[in-house]
């Protein structure tokens, strides 16, 4: 009761066909409200979820809280301060930093796999090139932009599928101007990859880490590690989403009650998790308290 979810998945996302979700918008919506959730943020891989804003409108008009985002991946724009102020005019309240489209993911063996055996065109040696830092580590201008475009606008940054040090390099610059919403996104899931000593530390720099119901799917990374994880950096720095993807998984509201349930059941407390689901993703939002 009361929760955000900050990572759902939209239905219609690659195409009709391929990547769709169990329920569209405004079926799942209606679950996520009798189950008492405050408000979600919808993310796509591909087109800004923003567009989605006014037709949700119509379509849904309960009081679960519909928020919308761009991912800077290259078929947005890339990490350009110009696709993140358009998405902020248009209402959005968040900012991914790419995914499939980061060098980080190709890296890593990531999501941009999946797409390379859906798609004939997808070709992640000439699109799967972007960083946010140069060859020395250090942030690059069009970064420090998107950096400080959030921080203006009101909106969360999430490193999306970025390197570990990429993240570290953000969380660094985020600090150094006073940026207090950002997210290192999923650290233990193989497009990150990250070491728990760098996520201590990013999260010492003020930013949030995310924890989201796929790390701890069956065959997976182990609950008991999350919470172990979770229990050192403090629930005051955690955020638990469901990242919403896949068509034989449930809808939002279910998964993150089942991330929740497991958590509870490996030590977490409620108090613990009301903080990561409740109390700081509505900051995160821009919610009031």
């Amino acid at each position: 009761v009361g929760a955000s979810d900050l990572h759902v998945h939209v239905d219609l996302e690659f195409s009709r066909t391929q990547f769709r979700k169990a329920l569209p918008e405004w079926e799942w919506l209606p679950r996520a409200e009798r189950a008492g959730m405050r408000a979600v943020l919808l993310k796509s891989h591909l087109w800004p979820s923003v567009t989605l804003g006014s037709l949700l409108d119509q379509l849904y008009r309960g009081p679960v809280h519909v928020a919308t985002s761009v991912t800077l991946n290259p078929t947005s724009g890339g990490v350009d301060p110009w696709a993140v102020e358009a998405a902020a005019a248009m209402g959005a309240s968040a900012v991914f930093m790419p995914t499939w489209g980061s060098a980080g993911d190709r890296a890593q063996g990531g999501f941009h796999k999946r797409l390379a055996e859906s798609f004939e065109t997808f070709d992640p040696a000439r699109l799967s090139t972007t960083s946010v830092v140069d060859d020395d580590g250090a942030l690059l201008p069009a970064a420090h932009e998107v950096l400080r475009l959030a921080a203006e606008r009101g909106l969360m940054l999430s490193t999306g599928h970025v390197s570990w040090q990429e993240s570290l390099a953000l969380a660094r610059e985020a600090a150094r101007i006073g940026f207090d919403r950002l997210v290192m996104a999923h650290p233990l899931s193989v497009s990150v990859g990250a070491p728990h000593d760098v996520v201590h530390e990013i999260v010492a720099l003020g930013a949030y880490a995310e924890f989201c119901w796929p790390t701890v799917s069956p065959g997976r990374r182990s609950p008991a590690e999350v919470v172990s994880l979770i229990r050192a950096i403090g629930a005051e720095r955690t955020i638990l989403t469901s990242d919403y993807f896949g068509g034989a998984g449930p809808s939002p509201s279910d998964l993150l009650r089942m991330l929740a349930g497991v958590l509870l059941d490996n030590g977490l407390t409620v108090e613990e998790i009301r903080t990561a689901v409740v109390t700081n993703p509505a900051h995160l939002l821009g919610l009031p308290a």
